[in-house]
Protein backbone atom coordinates (compact mmCIF):
# COMPACT_ATOMS: atom_id res chain seq x y z
CA UNK A 1 0.00 0.00 0.00
CA UNK A 2 0.70 3.66 -0.23
CA UNK A 3 -1.55 4.74 2.22
CA UNK A 4 -1.24 3.61 5.85
CA UNK A 5 -2.07 0.20 7.58
CA UNK A 6 -2.98 0.96 11.06
CA UNK A 7 -3.48 -1.85 13.27
CA UNK A 8 -4.06 -2.41 17.43
CA UNK A 9 -1.13 -0.49 19.05
CA UNK A 10 -0.28 2.03 15.98
CA UNK A 11 -0.48 5.79 16.14
CA UNK A 12 -3.41 6.99 14.78
CA UNK A 13 -5.46 3.86 15.23
CA UNK A 14 -7.70 4.36 18.10
CA UNK A 15 -9.25 7.71 16.19
CA UNK A 16 -9.49 5.69 12.93
CA UNK A 17 -11.40 3.11 14.75
CA UNK A 18 -13.63 4.93 16.13
CA UNK A 19 -17.35 4.66 15.02
CA UNK A 20 -19.91 8.18 14.26
CA UNK A 21 -22.61 7.21 16.42
CA UNK A 22 -20.87 6.79 19.64
CA UNK A 23 -23.52 5.06 21.41
CA UNK A 24 -22.53 1.90 19.52
CA UNK A 25 -20.02 -0.57 21.64
CA UNK A 26 -16.45 0.71 20.57
CA UNK A 27 -15.03 -1.27 17.50
CA UNK A 28 -11.53 -3.08 17.38
CA UNK A 29 -10.96 -3.47 13.62
CA UNK A 30 -8.09 -6.03 12.76
CA UNK A 31 -6.86 -3.04 10.46
CA UNK A 32 -7.87 0.15 9.27
CA UNK A 33 -6.34 0.39 5.55
CA UNK A 34 -6.09 4.28 4.96
CA UNK A 35 -6.02 3.88 1.14
CA UNK A 36 -4.61 6.44 -0.96
CA UNK A 37 -5.52 5.63 -4.46
CA UNK A 38 -7.22 2.93 -6.38
CA UNK A 39 -4.38 0.42 -6.35
CA UNK A 40 -4.68 0.57 -2.49
CA UNK A 41 -8.01 -0.70 -2.81
CA UNK A 42 -7.39 -3.35 -5.52
CA UNK A 43 -4.62 -4.75 -3.32
CA UNK A 44 -6.51 -4.70 -0.22
CA UNK A 45 -9.57 -6.41 -1.67
CA UNK A 46 -7.00 -8.96 -3.60
CA UNK A 47 -5.89 -9.53 -0.17
CA UNK A 48 -8.43 -9.50 2.62
CA UNK A 49 -11.49 -10.00 1.13
CA UNK A 50 -13.12 -13.04 1.12
CA UNK A 51 -10.10 -14.59 3.71
CA UNK A 52 -12.34 -15.22 6.25
CA UNK A 53 -12.67 -12.06 8.45
CA UNK A 54 -15.42 -9.08 8.47
CA UNK A 55 -14.58 -6.21 5.65
CA UNK A 56 -16.10 -3.41 4.61
CA UNK A 57 -15.54 0.35 2.79
CA UNK A 58 -15.81 3.18 4.55
CA UNK A 59 -16.42 6.59 2.96
CA UNK A 60 -17.37 8.82 6.02
CA UNK A 61 -18.36 6.43 8.77
CA UNK A 62 -21.84 7.61 9.36
CA UNK A 63 -23.25 4.07 8.70
CA UNK A 64 -25.94 4.68 11.97
CA UNK A 65 -24.84 0.82 12.87
CA UNK A 66 -21.17 0.54 12.46
CA UNK A 67 -21.27 -1.68 9.50
CA UNK A 68 -18.70 0.10 8.13
CA UNK A 69 -16.56 -0.21 10.92
CA UNK A 70 -16.50 -3.96 11.64
CA UNK A 71 -14.93 -5.19 14.85
CA UNK A 72 -12.64 -7.76 14.58
CA UNK A 73 -12.59 -6.72 10.46
CA UNK A 74 -10.84 -5.05 7.81
CA UNK A 75 -11.92 -1.37 6.97
CA UNK A 76 -10.80 -0.14 3.53
CA UNK A 77 -11.09 3.77 4.86
CA UNK A 78 -11.74 6.09 1.49
CA UNK A 79 -11.30 9.25 2.98
CA UNK A 80 -8.20 9.86 1.05
CA UNK A 81 -10.33 9.78 -2.63
CA UNK A 82 -12.01 12.75 -2.18
CA UNK A 83 -11.21 14.82 -5.19
CA UNK A 84 -14.11 17.14 -6.86
CA UNK A 85 -13.76 18.02 -10.24
CA UNK A 86 -16.34 20.08 -12.06
CA UNK A 87 -15.83 19.00 -15.87
CA UNK A 88 -16.60 21.51 -18.96
CA UNK A 89 -19.58 19.20 -19.33
CA UNK A 90 -21.30 20.41 -15.85
CA UNK A 91 -20.70 16.83 -14.99
CA UNK A 92 -18.41 16.38 -11.70
CA UNK A 93 -15.97 13.62 -10.87
CA UNK A 94 -16.00 13.10 -6.79
CA UNK A 95 -13.84 10.87 -4.93
CA UNK A 96 -15.79 8.00 -2.94
CA UNK A 97 -14.30 9.33 0.13
CA UNK A 98 -15.06 12.98 -0.39
CA UNK A 99 -17.53 14.64 2.36
CA UNK A 100 -20.84 16.50 1.85
CA UNK A 101 -19.12 19.59 2.60
CA UNK A 102 -16.07 18.89 -0.30
CA UNK A 103 -18.43 18.45 -2.47
CA UNK A 104 -20.60 21.73 -2.08
CA UNK A 105 -17.51 23.70 -1.78
CA UNK A 106 -16.12 22.09 -4.54
CA UNK A 107 -19.23 22.21 -6.96
CA UNK A 108 -20.24 26.12 -5.64
CA UNK A 109 -17.02 27.69 -6.95
CA UNK A 110 -18.29 26.44 -10.45
CA UNK A 111 -21.49 27.76 -9.99
CA UNK A 112 -23.13 23.97 -9.62
CA UNK A 113 -24.94 21.75 -7.28
CA UNK A 114 -25.62 18.17 -6.18
CA UNK A 115 -28.96 17.58 -4.17
CA UNK A 116 -27.72 15.87 -0.97
CA UNK A 117 -28.07 15.53 2.67
CA UNK A 118 -27.83 18.03 5.28
CA UNK A 119 -24.95 17.07 7.25
CA UNK A 120 -21.40 17.79 6.28
CA UNK A 121 -19.52 15.39 7.52
CA UNK A 122 -21.33 12.35 5.85
CA UNK A 123 -19.27 10.92 3.37
CA UNK A 124 -20.38 10.69 -0.76
CA UNK A 125 -20.56 7.40 -0.71
CA UNK A 126 -22.64 6.26 1.63
CA UNK A 127 -25.03 8.48 0.60
CA UNK A 128 -25.53 8.11 -2.79
CA UNK A 129 -25.51 4.34 -2.63
CA UNK A 130 -28.53 4.21 -0.27
CA UNK A 131 -30.54 6.94 -2.39
CA UNK A 132 -29.22 10.32 -0.78
CA UNK A 133 -32.59 12.33 0.47
CA UNK A 134 -31.75 16.12 1.22
CA UNK A 135 -33.22 19.57 1.40
CA UNK A 136 -33.01 20.32 -2.23
CA UNK A 137 -34.87 16.69 -3.10
CA UNK A 138 -38.36 17.71 -4.90
CA UNK A 139 -36.53 19.69 -7.50
CA UNK A 140 -33.84 17.68 -8.71
CA UNK A 141 -34.46 14.39 -7.52
CA UNK A 142 -32.34 11.74 -5.14
CA UNK A 143 -28.62 12.43 -4.72
CA UNK A 144 -28.49 8.65 -6.85
CA UNK A 145 -30.89 9.88 -9.38
CA UNK A 146 -28.26 12.26 -10.91
CA UNK A 147 -25.69 9.50 -11.12
CA UNK A 148 -24.06 9.15 -14.43
CA UNK A 149 -21.12 6.03 -13.50
CA UNK A 150 -19.31 4.90 -11.02
CA UNK A 151 -15.90 3.05 -10.88
CA UNK A 152 -16.04 0.22 -8.82
CA UNK A 153 -13.37 -2.60 -7.44
CA UNK A 154 -15.20 -6.35 -7.24
CA UNK A 155 -14.01 -8.65 -5.17
CA UNK A 156 -11.58 -9.97 -8.22
CA UNK A 157 -9.69 -7.06 -8.10
CA UNK A 158 -11.28 -5.56 -11.32
CA UNK A 159 -12.48 -2.45 -11.84
CA UNK A 160 -15.63 -1.84 -13.53
CA UNK A 161 -16.76 1.76 -14.47
CA UNK A 162 -20.33 1.27 -14.73
CA UNK A 163 -23.29 3.33 -16.05
CA UNK A 164 -26.23 2.32 -17.93
CA UNK A 165 -24.86 0.79 -20.77
CA UNK A 166 -21.64 -1.10 -18.92
CA UNK A 167 -22.39 -3.27 -16.10
CA UNK A 168 -26.06 -1.86 -16.17
CA UNK A 169 -27.29 -4.18 -13.49
CA UNK A 170 -24.43 -3.14 -11.19
CA UNK A 171 -25.05 0.38 -12.19
CA UNK A 172 -29.06 -0.23 -11.36
CA UNK A 173 -27.95 -1.51 -7.77
CA UNK A 174 -25.72 1.01 -6.59
CA UNK A 175 -28.58 3.73 -7.60
CA UNK A 176 -30.00 3.73 -3.59
CA UNK A 177 -29.95 -0.19 -2.96
CA UNK A 178 -27.07 0.66 -0.12
CA UNK A 179 -24.01 0.39 0.83
CA UNK A 180 -21.42 -2.37 1.38
CA UNK A 181 -22.45 -4.51 -1.06
CA UNK A 182 -20.59 -6.20 -4.65
CA UNK A 183 -17.68 -4.17 -4.69
CA UNK A 184 -15.91 -0.91 -3.32
CA UNK A 185 -16.53 2.37 -5.43
CA UNK A 186 -13.38 4.77 -6.04
CA UNK A 187 -15.15 7.40 -7.61
CA UNK A 188 -18.38 8.69 -8.94
CA UNK A 189 -19.24 10.86 -11.59
CA UNK A 190 -22.33 12.92 -11.37
CA UNK A 191 -24.77 15.50 -13.54
CA UNK A 192 -24.87 18.94 -11.93
CA UNK A 193 -27.82 21.30 -11.93
CA UNK A 194 -27.22 24.96 -11.73
CA UNK A 195 -26.58 26.32 -8.53
CA UNK A 196 -29.91 27.86 -6.84
CA UNK A 197 -30.12 30.86 -4.08
CA UNK A 198 -32.77 29.14 -2.21
CA UNK A 199 -34.85 30.63 0.41
CA UNK A 200 -34.68 29.04 3.43
CA UNK A 201 -37.60 29.52 5.96
CA UNK A 202 -38.51 28.40 9.65
CA UNK A 203 -42.87 27.86 10.96
CA UNK A 204 -43.64 26.27 14.16
CA UNK A 205 -46.70 26.38 15.54
CA UNK A 206 -48.34 26.20 19.01
CA UNK A 207 -47.86 22.41 20.27
CA UNK A 208 -51.66 21.87 20.86
CA UNK A 209 -52.01 21.87 17.16
CA UNK A 210 -49.49 19.60 15.84
CA UNK A 211 -51.51 17.10 14.94
CA UNK A 212 -53.64 19.55 12.69
CA UNK A 213 -49.90 20.65 11.68
CA UNK A 214 -48.96 17.18 10.78
CA UNK A 215 -52.08 16.10 8.86
CA UNK A 216 -51.93 19.44 6.92
CA UNK A 217 -48.64 19.74 6.37
CA UNK A 218 -48.96 16.26 4.32
CA UNK A 219 -51.63 17.24 1.49
CA UNK A 220 -49.81 20.94 1.58
CA UNK A 221 -46.33 19.45 0.72
CA UNK A 222 -47.71 17.23 -1.51
CA UNK A 223 -49.52 19.45 -3.71
CA UNK A 224 -46.81 21.93 -4.01
CA UNK A 225 -44.45 23.10 -6.92
CA UNK A 226 -41.60 21.11 -7.07
CA UNK A 227 -39.28 24.08 -6.19
CA UNK A 228 -40.65 23.72 -2.46
CA UNK A 229 -39.02 21.37 -0.07
CA UNK A 230 -39.92 21.12 3.90
CA UNK A 231 -38.61 19.21 6.69
CA UNK A 232 -41.56 18.57 9.76
CA UNK A 233 -40.31 17.71 12.48
CA UNK A 234 -42.52 16.77 15.71
CA UNK A 235 -40.89 16.66 19.00
CA UNK A 236 -41.86 13.72 21.96
CA UNK A 237 -43.17 14.98 25.39
CA UNK A 238 -46.81 15.06 27.05
CA UNK A 239 -47.87 17.72 24.34
CA UNK A 240 -45.52 16.94 20.95
CA UNK A 241 -44.20 20.41 19.73
CA UNK A 242 -43.48 20.86 15.81
CA UNK A 243 -41.49 22.86 13.91
CA UNK A 244 -41.38 23.20 9.71
CA UNK A 245 -37.89 24.08 7.61
CA UNK A 246 -37.98 24.20 4.41
CA UNK A 247 -36.01 25.85 1.01
CA UNK A 248 -37.62 27.24 -1.84
CA UNK A 249 -36.42 28.09 -5.17
CA UNK A 250 -38.46 31.27 -6.21
CA UNK A 251 -39.77 34.67 -5.29
CA UNK A 252 -40.47 35.47 -1.53
CA UNK A 253 -43.69 36.56 -2.87
CA UNK A 254 -44.92 33.26 -3.99
CA UNK A 255 -43.36 31.76 -0.67
CA UNK A 256 -45.76 33.73 1.38
CA UNK A 257 -48.57 32.74 -1.21
CA UNK A 258 -47.80 28.87 -0.42
CA UNK A 259 -46.62 29.23 3.70
CA UNK A 260 -50.49 31.45 4.09
CA UNK A 261 -51.89 28.41 2.69
CA UNK A 262 -50.96 25.84 5.75
CA UNK A 263 -51.13 28.47 7.93
CA UNK A 264 -54.61 28.64 6.54
CA UNK A 265 -55.12 25.03 7.01
CA UNK A 266 -53.76 24.82 10.07
CA UNK A 267 -55.97 27.03 10.98
CA UNK A 268 -53.80 28.95 13.73
CA UNK A 269 -51.19 31.53 13.39
CA UNK A 270 -47.87 30.29 14.40
CA UNK A 271 -45.29 30.84 16.40
CA UNK A 272 -42.39 31.31 14.29
CA UNK A 273 -42.04 32.33 10.85
CA UNK A 274 -38.83 33.66 9.35
CA UNK A 275 -37.10 33.47 6.14
CA UNK A 276 -33.88 34.39 4.71
CA UNK A 277 -32.50 34.35 0.91
CA UNK A 278 -29.28 32.27 1.10
CA UNK A 279 -26.60 31.27 -2.21
CA UNK A 280 -26.48 27.22 -1.86
CA UNK A 281 -23.31 26.90 -0.54
CA UNK A 282 -24.51 29.39 2.47
CA UNK A 283 -27.74 27.35 2.72
CA UNK A 284 -25.77 24.09 3.03
CA UNK A 285 -23.88 25.71 5.79
CA UNK A 286 -26.71 26.48 7.35
CA UNK A 287 -28.23 23.54 7.75
CA UNK A 288 -24.90 21.93 8.70
CA UNK A 289 -24.59 24.25 11.52
CA UNK A 290 -21.38 25.52 9.97
CA UNK A 291 -22.76 28.96 8.57
CA UNK A 292 -20.82 32.05 8.06
CA UNK A 293 -17.65 30.07 9.18
CA UNK A 294 -14.57 28.51 7.18
CA UNK A 295 -15.15 25.63 5.13
CA UNK A 296 -12.96 23.81 7.80
CA UNK A 297 -15.19 24.47 10.28
CA UNK A 298 -17.74 21.89 8.70
CA UNK A 299 -15.34 19.36 9.59
CA UNK A 300 -15.07 16.62 12.50
CA UNK A 301 -13.67 18.28 15.32
CA UNK A 302 -10.73 15.90 15.45
CA UNK A 303 -9.95 18.01 12.31
CA UNK A 304 -8.22 20.99 12.02
CA UNK A 305 -10.76 23.60 12.52
CA UNK A 306 -13.40 21.68 12.40
CA UNK A 307 -15.81 22.28 14.82
CA UNK A 308 -18.71 19.05 13.79
CA UNK A 309 -18.83 17.04 16.28
CA UNK A 310 -19.84 12.91 17.03
CA UNK A 311 -23.22 12.21 18.12
CA UNK A 312 -24.79 9.48 20.20
CA UNK A 313 -28.01 8.31 19.02
CA UNK A 314 -30.39 5.18 17.77
CA UNK A 315 -32.11 5.73 15.17
CA UNK A 316 -34.93 3.99 12.71
CA UNK A 317 -37.40 4.81 9.99
CA UNK A 318 -40.44 4.58 8.14
CA UNK A 319 -41.61 5.53 4.62
CA UNK A 320 -44.54 7.62 4.71
CA UNK A 321 -47.03 5.80 2.04
CA UNK A 322 -49.88 8.39 1.73
CA UNK A 323 -51.20 11.81 3.53
CA UNK A 324 -52.05 11.38 6.70
CA UNK A 325 -55.76 11.58 7.85
CA UNK A 326 -56.06 13.92 10.90
CA UNK A 327 -56.98 10.78 12.67
CA UNK A 328 -53.80 9.66 11.96
CA UNK A 329 -52.01 12.42 12.43
CA UNK A 330 -53.68 11.88 16.02
CA UNK A 331 -52.20 8.57 16.04
CA UNK A 332 -48.80 9.73 15.54
CA UNK A 333 -48.87 12.44 18.44
CA UNK A 334 -50.31 10.15 20.77
CA UNK A 335 -47.30 7.80 19.84
CA UNK A 336 -44.68 10.52 20.89
CA UNK A 337 -46.88 11.54 23.79
CA UNK A 338 -45.57 8.13 25.00
CA UNK A 339 -41.67 8.98 24.54
CA UNK A 340 -39.13 11.39 25.61
CA UNK A 341 -35.75 12.70 23.98
CA UNK A 342 -36.78 11.28 21.17
CA UNK A 343 -38.06 13.29 17.38
CA UNK A 344 -39.69 12.15 13.95
CA UNK A 345 -38.06 13.88 11.18
CA UNK A 346 -40.67 13.74 8.14
CA UNK A 347 -38.47 14.57 5.47
CA UNK A 348 -40.53 15.87 1.85
CA UNK A 349 -40.42 13.67 -1.12
CA UNK A 350 -42.67 13.86 -4.58
CA UNK A 351 -41.61 16.02 -6.61
CA UNK A 352 -38.70 14.38 -9.25
CA UNK A 353 -38.31 11.37 -6.65
CA UNK A 354 -41.29 10.29 -8.24
CA UNK A 355 -40.99 10.79 -11.97
CA UNK A 356 -38.81 7.03 -12.04
CA UNK A 357 -40.77 4.15 -11.81
CA UNK A 358 -40.45 1.67 -8.58
CA UNK A 359 -37.64 -0.44 -9.91
CA UNK A 360 -36.21 2.22 -12.27
CA UNK A 361 -33.64 1.72 -9.43
CA UNK A 362 -32.94 0.33 -6.66
CA UNK A 363 -34.62 3.15 -4.41
CA UNK A 364 -37.94 1.78 -3.99
CA UNK A 365 -40.06 4.41 -2.25
CA UNK A 366 -40.71 6.42 -5.25
CA UNK A 367 -44.24 7.13 -4.42
CA UNK A 368 -43.59 7.98 -0.92
CA UNK A 369 -44.89 11.41 0.39
CA UNK A 370 -41.83 11.56 2.71
CA UNK A 371 -39.31 9.54 4.70
CA UNK A 372 -39.81 9.09 8.73
CA UNK A 373 -36.82 9.24 10.92
CA UNK A 374 -37.24 8.07 14.04
CA UNK A 375 -34.23 9.56 16.59
CA UNK A 376 -33.06 9.81 20.01
CA UNK A 377 -30.26 10.68 21.73
CA UNK A 378 -30.87 8.47 24.49
CA UNK A 379 -28.01 5.77 23.65
CA UNK A 380 -29.75 3.39 25.68
CA UNK A 381 -33.49 3.31 23.89
CA UNK A 382 -32.96 1.40 21.19
CA UNK A 383 -36.41 -0.75 22.23
CA UNK A 384 -38.38 2.77 22.25
CA UNK A 385 -37.34 2.99 18.47
CA UNK A 386 -38.21 -0.39 17.87
CA UNK A 387 -41.35 0.28 19.61
CA UNK A 388 -42.30 3.83 17.55
CA UNK A 389 -41.11 2.34 14.13
CA UNK A 390 -43.69 -0.52 14.82
CA UNK A 391 -46.71 1.64 16.19
CA UNK A 392 -46.11 3.83 12.74
CA UNK A 393 -46.43 0.60 10.78
CA UNK A 394 -49.88 0.77 10.54
CA UNK A 395 -49.92 4.88 9.84
CA UNK A 396 -47.10 5.47 7.56
CA UNK A 397 -46.74 1.95 6.11
CA UNK A 398 -44.02 -0.70 6.26
CA UNK A 399 -41.06 0.95 4.61
CA UNK A 400 -37.41 1.93 5.47
CA UNK A 401 -35.14 4.04 4.13
CA UNK A 402 -31.69 1.50 3.78
CA UNK A 403 -29.45 4.69 5.28
CA UNK A 404 -31.14 4.68 7.87
CA UNK A 405 -30.21 1.28 9.31
CA UNK A 406 -31.91 -0.13 12.10
CA UNK A 407 -30.31 -3.27 13.43
CA UNK A 408 -33.03 -4.22 15.75
CA UNK A 409 -35.59 -3.98 13.19
CA UNK A 410 -37.58 -7.03 11.60
CA UNK A 411 -38.63 -7.61 8.59
CA UNK A 412 -35.54 -4.95 7.08
CA UNK A 413 -35.04 -6.59 3.69
CA UNK A 414 -38.94 -5.81 2.50
CA UNK A 415 -38.94 -2.77 4.15
CA UNK A 416 -35.66 -1.25 2.39
CA UNK A 417 -36.08 -2.69 -0.77
CA UNK A 418 -39.84 -3.79 -1.03
CA UNK A 419 -40.46 -5.73 -5.02
CA UNK A 420 -36.52 -4.60 -5.76
CA UNK A 421 -35.57 -7.36 -3.21
CA UNK A 422 -35.14 -9.88 -5.31
CA UNK A 423 -33.17 -8.50 -8.52
CA UNK A 424 -31.07 -6.53 -5.97
CA UNK A 425 -30.02 -10.04 -4.52
CA UNK A 426 -29.73 -11.52 -7.84
CA UNK A 427 -27.36 -8.96 -8.83
CA UNK A 428 -25.09 -8.43 -5.65
CA UNK A 429 -24.64 -12.46 -5.95
CA UNK A 430 -23.30 -12.68 -9.32
CA UNK A 431 -20.52 -9.98 -8.45
CA UNK A 432 -19.80 -11.46 -5.11
CA UNK A 433 -20.29 -15.05 -4.97
CA UNK A 434 -19.06 -16.13 -2.00
CA UNK A 435 -20.23 -12.73 -0.12
CA UNK A 436 -16.95 -11.12 1.00
CA UNK A 437 -18.35 -8.24 1.37
CA UNK A 438 -20.96 -9.26 3.99
CA UNK A 439 -22.48 -7.21 6.58
CA UNK A 440 -25.99 -8.09 9.29
CA UNK A 441 -28.21 -6.51 6.94
CA UNK A 442 -27.08 -7.07 3.91
CA UNK A 443 -29.31 -7.77 1.01
CA UNK A 444 -27.71 -11.55 0.63
CA UNK A 445 -29.00 -12.10 3.97
CA UNK A 446 -32.75 -11.94 3.08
Amino acid sequence: MTGRLLRPGDSGYAEAARTWNLALPARQPAAVAQVANQADVIACVQKAAGRGVPFAARSGGHSYAGYSTPDAGVVVDVAALKHVSVRSDNTVAVGAGAKLIDVYAGLAASNRALPGGTCSTVGIAGLTLGGGIGVLTRPFGLTCDLLKSATVVTVDGAVHTVDAQRDAELFWALRGGGGGHAGIVTEFVFTTVPAPNPITFELAFAASRTANVLASWTSWQSAAPDGLTTTLSVSAGSLPSNNITGTWLGSISNLDQHLNALVSAVGSAPTTRTTKQRSYLDAMQHYAGCEAKPISACYLNTEPGGTISRESFRAGSRMLATNLSKSQADQVVDIMRGQRDMILLFDALGGKVKTLGTSDTAYPHRSAVASVQIYTWNAANSPGITAVQNSLTPVAGPGSYVNYLHPEQTNWGTAFWGPNRPRLKTTIQSYDPNHAFDFPQSVLRT
